[in-house]
């Protein structure tokens, strides 16, 4: 529950910079120097036009941009079609420009890191990397395991609020909130407690598959893909 209340200010940032700086800082706190998230509001946008903020070197973002090596990079390869989390290790640049790439990243300070993909249901689609300057290797798969849970939350966090900058328009006014029933609250809350369907159906006293029938209308009405993107777009709108 401390992860979710500390992620849950990247939501209450009232600015582009407010946000940028919490999020970079949060980065840094689970130990990684640099931080990039990226956001394509829809197919009808190009990967070049994505909505990209970083800390990175802005040398080695002029020389990913002027090269246009977002479509040489790996890992934006991994996100356009997969969702699971990818840990950068050398030989995901398996390419002759892949490995030039990386070496290039290398001498920036981008050696090591995490890169976890987001599919919105409007297909949005997301990515949101964590690196540093460490050696690759066991250590840092080790290290890189441990922080993923949190990580892959602070992901859902971090593209909630970064909706407000990408795509403003879409944004939904206070008085146009989706219309939940009592019910469907009480499994929102539970489930932004870290309950399982099993967990509360118990409490509610009823059936597990009635608790995912109320999920499966939740994300519905909130058109998202998972459960925790409608819990974390519940609580920007302030029902939780």
């Amino acid at each position: 529950m401390a992860s979710i209340e500390r992620f849950a200010t990247l939501l209450e940032c009232g600015t582009e910079t407010a946000w940028m700086d919490a999020l970079f800082q949060l980065g840094n706190d689970y130990g990684f120097e640099r931080t990039l998230i990226a956001v394509v509001p829809d197919h009808q946008t190009s990967l070049e036009q994505a909505f990209l903020r970083s800390n990175y070197s802005p040398n080695w973002r002029n020389v990913y941009d002027s090269a246009k090596l977002v479509y040489v990079d790996p890992t934006v390869t991994h996100c356009t079609t997969r969702s699971t989390p990818l840990i950068w290790e050398p030989d995901i640049f398996a390419s002759k420009q892949q490995k030039t790439m990386y070496e290039e990243a290398c001498s920036h300070g981008l050696r090591s890191g995490l890169t976890l993909p987001f599919h919105g249901a409007n297909g949005e689609l997301g990515i949101l990397c964590f690196v540093n300057d460490v050696m690759p290797g066991r250590r840092f798969r080790r290290e890189a395991l441990q922080a993923m849970p949190d990580l892959t939350l602070m992901r859902d966090f971090a593209f909630e609020a970064s909706l407000k900058f990408a795509k403003p328009s879409l944004q939904i006014p206070s008085h146009q909130r989706p219309a939940i029933t009592s019910r469907e609250l009480e499994c929102l809350k539970w489930s932004a407690a870290g309950k399982s369907s099993w967990e509360i159906a118990r409490i509610l006293h009823c059936s597990e598959s009635t608790v995912n029938f109320h999920f499966s209308n939740i994300r519905r009405k909130f058109d998202t893909a998972t459960r925790q993107q409608a819990v974390v777009k519940a609580m920007r709108l302030g029902l939780i």
